[in-house]
Order: C-alpha cells, then structure tokens, then sequence
C-alpha cells in the first residue's frame, strides 16, 4: 500500500472535499506515482496475477533447462513430452547443437574429420579450461564478488546490495561456491556436491598428474582453496560485503585463474596426449548427467509453483515450491563452468535467458501492474527480456530478506 505521513493524509481529504464541492474540476489526471520499483512490486506480492507470473516464470525456466540437457544430449532418451515443449525433432536442427546426436558429439570426436566445432583435442581441452573453468573464476571473484565488494567500498550502499546475485533469497555464498565445484567436477571427471570426492583416471587431472604430477597437486589445491575461501565468507553476503574474508576469497579466484591461464592451459595443450577418453569422460560423466539433473529438478519446481497457483492461500505449497528453487540451483551453478556451447549466445542463449542479473525492477513492476495480464500464457507473453525472466525473477517472486514470502 501506498505510504502517507498524517499531515499528508489530511490533506488529501482536504484536497477531496474540495474537489467534490466544485462542478467546474473535471480535472481527472491520476496522481503521480511517486514509490520506488520496490514498494510497487510488494503492494502486489502474492496476489494472482502475481503467482501467475511465477508460473510464467516456472514454465520458461523449465523449457530452457530442457533445452539444455537435449541440445547436449542429443534425441535420445528425451521423453516425448519434454521433446513436446521444446519443439519436436525441429529443435535438433538448430545450428551448431551436433544434430540429434547432441553438442557432446562435438567433444568426443574433436580433431577427427568432419568435426566443424573443434579442429583438435587441444583446442577442445582449451575450450574446457578457458571458456569455462577461467571465465566463472574470474566472474566469481571478480565480477559476483567483486563488484558489490567496489561499490561498498565506495560507499555506494545501495548500488552495492543490488548487485549482489541471489540476494532475496540470501543464496550468494552457496552460488558462488557450487561454481567453484563445477570447475573441480570438470578438472577431475566426475560429479560431486562439493569438492572432495574420487577422481577419474580419465580426466584432465589425472593427465596432468602423469606429466607434472606438482602442477596437478597446486591446481587442486587452488580449487580447494577458492572454494574454502568462498564458504568461510560471512553469511548473508549482501550483508557482509567487505572485509578480509572477501579479500581472501577474491584473491583466492584470481589465483585459481591465473594457473589455469598460465602453466596448465600450456602443458595440456603441448603435451601430446590422447585425450580422446578425457573428452569422452567430460560430457558424459560431467556434462549430459549435470544437466539432466537440473533438468529432473526443474520439473519438481514448475510442479511445485504450479501446486502454488492451484492452492494460493497454502504456505506448505510456497514453502516447496522455495525448496525446489533452492534445490535447482545447486545443478545449474555446478554447471556454470560449462557456459560454452550451447548456453552460450552465439548458439541458443539459454544463460542470459535463465540467470541475467541483475533484474530490470522497474520492468517487472510494469508487468505486474498491467491490467491486461491475467493468465499464466499473458505472462509468458510479456516476459520476453533477459532481465523479467528466469531464476532470479522466480526468485524474487518467491523470496524476501532471505525468507520464504508469506501467502495471502
């Protein structure tokens, strides 16, 4: 609701008797709209139109996320319903996914004939290791960490909240965290919640450590190191921007980047090993199943807000559709350092579509007040910017200050 001081009030109802006392004002301007995106979006939290449009949001969410797991999968084993959503077998024709047989086939016949994506194995490991573990070290540290970090310390208070990624529901730490496991999780062929755990002997690390078994072990060890720097910053970070853990824990990145840039891009790309099961190992043991899993719990989050819009007024059916979101997000930021291929721009897109941050508040409010989106299909209809859509919409949809919203 809108906000009035006494003095305010009183004369508004001044303003009001005198209005209706003279037959000559006609004068039926609204008034100007003076509250901040914020306090317009919360005058309408959890109302229908509202839910609808976490359902909108849900939706298009699950689709991309279905896109994702197929396009590097392939046709194979996508059920007919998922296959429904997405387009049918036109989907496969897209430019540069790899056809039915999916992206993966791009890594796992690298250098061979025919291949139009990687020319060698070497560009395929540099791909892995650059476009991925390099560039979401360097965004964590500098960019998710970092630039909240700057604005806080520039005394930029409010600049510095906004920029905080997961901020309503206070999951930065955990994000940030699960995005160093998906650099140990490509490093070390396998898939894990968290950075310990066995390593494949087809996996880069397991190469590196045939050639330079101490660059393996300070490869590793910067992993680890980045990730413990991460999980010991103090909680919630949009709380706790600045400070010697957060220091430590952008320092932590750059270093981890730095290596991989440097001495371990070098040797694995001159030393003349077959990396024909290490390519294989990466899509099919990291890859294929992280997506398939973040597809599998896309689906239990559209259920869960779908539940949502069929009970409104139950807070258990909020409350699990806030589980669902939370859970979801442990397979997409565990695959972030995956972000060549098909998320990508240049092929499908599906990162900015399913992660921008941050939101456009004041576009998000303009829909919510739009009086001609009443249904789930007008939302998805008038959700087609980057910044109205995806996990961090839903999530502001579902959460505040760090808490599941109450239902009406």
């Amino acid at each position: 609701m809108k906000r009035f001081s006494t003095l305010l009030l009183m004369a508004a109802l001044i303003t009001g008797f005198a209005a209706c006392g003279d037959d000559d004002n006609d004068d039926q301007t609204p008034p100007e709209d003076n509250r901040t995106a914020t306090e317009k979006i919360e005058d309408l939290s959890m109302n229908t139109e509202w839910i609808n449009y976490a359902a909108a949001t849900a939706s298009e969410l699950l689709d991309d996320c279905i896109m994702l797991w197929a396009a590097w999968n392939g046709k194979d084993g996508v059920p007919a319903e998922d296959l429904a959503r997405i387009g049918g077998d036109a989907f496969f024709t897209t430019a540069r996914i790899g056809g039915a047989d999916g992206y993966a086939r791009f890594l796992k016949t690298a250098g061979e004939s025919g291949n139009t994506v990687f020319q060698s194995q070497e560009d395929a490991i540099e791909t892995i290791l650059i476009d991925g573990f390099v560039n979401i070290s360097t965004e964590v540290g500098a960019a998710k960490i970092g630039e909240p970090n700057g604005f806080a310390k520039a005394g930029q208070m409010e600049n510095a909240v906004y920029a905080v990624e997961s901020w309503y529901s206070w999951n930065s730490i955990t994000d940030y965290s699960d995005n160093i496991v998906s650099i140990k999780n490509g490093y070390c062929g396998r898939r894990g919640t968290n950075i310990s755990g066995a390593i494949s002997p087809n996996s880069i690390s397991a190469r590196i450590k045939y050639i330079n078994p101490e660059l393996d072990a300070e490869v590793n060890a910067a992993i680890d190191n980045a990730y413990n720097s991460i999980q010991s910053m103090t909680a919630p970070f949009r709380n706790n921007l600045t400070g010697t853990r957060v220091d430590a824990a952008m320092d932590a990145c750059a270093d981890l980047a730095e290596i991989i840039d440097g001495r371990l891009l070098n040797i694995a790309k001159n030393s003349s090993l077959d990396y024909t099961e290490v390519l294989r190992v990466y899509a099919d043991t990291v890859v294929i199943p992280t997506y398939r899993d973040l597809r599998d719990k896309a689906w239990v989050l559209y259920n869960a807000v779908e539940a949502l819009r069929q009970s409104p007024g139950d807070q258990s059916k909020l409350n699990a559709a806030c589980n669902a979101w939370r859970a979801t997000r442990i397979p997409w930021e565990q695959s972030e350092a995956v972000l060549f291929g098909p998320a990508s721009e240049d092929i499908l897109g599906l990162d900015p579509s399913m992660d921008s941050w941050p939101l456009s508040q004041e576009e998000i409010a303009t829909i919510l007040q739009d009086s001609n989106l009443k249904t789930v299909d007008d939302f998805i209809d008038a959700i087609g910017g980057e910044d109205v859509r995806g996990f961090h919409t839903l999530e502001l949809l579902l959460f505040k200050d760090g808490q599941n919203r109450t239902v009406r």
